[in-house]
């Protein structure tokens, strides 16, 4: 039953996997994890994300995310970053150097520009799988278990006082065009991503409603679709949910500190049944410091 559970995994992992696979639940927090764009517009700083999916279920989907931003001078910011997803046998890792813009349209308004160029890496563990003596290997699973090609990628921030709005593509390079072996990559293909938020003072204790509305668009396989919102007490508290267009709800906490380091949690979880017997809960914890 526990194979069967980790091929279906691999398999819907595999058909629906995008370019960049973050599926991140605090994703507003990490927004320069898919755009360029956001580079250094919270100044110089590093952060660490990890997020686990299909809690209870060995093999399932782990990302582990970390980036480095520097400070916008003569209007440039430039950044690392490092994106790792593995699924069973399966892992895939993006390095890119990132690159922002800054352009003051007006008093409050702030354009930014934003590209990033890098790799990304493929590495399938063939020799994980138990196959039983004497049968055939699966010809469905390619000879080939390493891959390397290219990552090009753009993006455009528009932020006002309270109010944003984002669009990227983060690879517009289809990976097809650059390995020996289509399979070994499945059905890649660019992915956008869309996303705006706002500040709405409530009025009471200092604090603000902080919604949010981002959409993943990847060809041919379908759009995600999360909404939600968090109440920012004094900069200091900032928790909340949203909602997710796969039917998953989730929740999240972030505490500020003021030597400038931030701790953040995410849980998400879907109540329906279907015919794989997992735990369908997933967590999500960051760190951030900002210098």
């Amino acid at each position: 039953m526990k194979k069967l559970i980790f091929l279906k995994i691999l398999l819907v992992y595999s058909f629906t996997y995008a370019q960049v696979n973050e599926n991140m639940l605090l994703e507003r927090f990490n927004m320069n994890a898919f755009n360029p764009a956001f580079t250094g517009v919270e100044g110089r700083g590093l952060s660490f994300t990890n997020r686990n999916t299909n809690s209870g279920v060995a093999g399932a989907p782990k990302l582990n995310y970390f980036y480095y931003n520097g400070n916008h001078k003569n209007n440039l910011a430039f950044g690392f970053s490092v994106i790792d997803n593995k699924v069973f046998i399966d892992q895939r890792t993006m390095y890119t150097l990132d690159a922002s813009y800054k352009i003051q349209v007006s008093g409050e308004q702030i354009v930014y520009l934003g590209v990033k160029g890098g790799v990304h890496t493929k590495f399938t563990d063939i020799d994980a799988i138990q196959r039983l003596p004497g049968v055939p290997a699966n010809p469905a699973i390619p000879e080939i278990t390493k891959e390397t090609y290219p990552v090009i990628g753009f993006g455009f921030l528009y932020k006002l006082k309270s109010l944003f709005f984002s669009a990227s593509v983060p690879n517009f390079l289809n990976p097809k065009n650059y390995t020996d072996d289509i399979s070994f990559i499945g059905s890649q293909k660019p992915s956008t991503y869309l996303l705006a938020g706002a500040t709405i003072p409530i009025g009471v204790f200092n604090s603000t409603f902080n919604p949010y509305l981002s959409q993943k668009i990847v060809p041919g396989i379908g759009n995600t679709t999360h909404f939600g919102g968090t109440i920012d007490y004094k900069g200091v508290i900032e928790f909340g949910g949203g909602y997710k267009s796969t039917k998953y709800f989730n929740v999240m906490a972030i505490l500020s500190t003021k030597i400038g380091l931030s701790i953040g949690y995410g849980y998400d979880f879907r109540g329906e049944a279907n015919d794989v017997e997992v735990q369908k809960t997933g967590t999500e914890i960051f760190l951030k410091y900002n210098f």
